[in-house]
């Protein structure tokens, strides 16, 4: 198992790796958040500093074998 935290600074990059302005679009549709405070919110974004991080999980596992041993891939 690894853990990573990738950081973005740059809000385009963000926007466009994370999807943050097509899932704010999916909430305002689907009644979550108003539209005008998220308009807000996301125009908001892009002024000044921008920071934005999330922790990655990545697990690789082994399935056993119908003798109980481990497969190698």
């Amino acid at each position: 198992m690894t853990a990573t935290t990738p950081v973005f600074r740059d809000f385009a990059d963000a926007d466009h790796t994370l999807g943050l302005g097509r899932n704010l679009q999916q909430a305002i549709t689907e009644g979550h958040i108003d539209e005008v405070r998220g308009r807000r919110w996301f125009g908001g974004l892009s002024q000044g500093p921008f920071f934005a991080g999330f922790t990655l999980v990545t697990v690789i596992a082994v399935s056993p074998t119908a003798g109980g041993r481990p497969s190698r891939p």
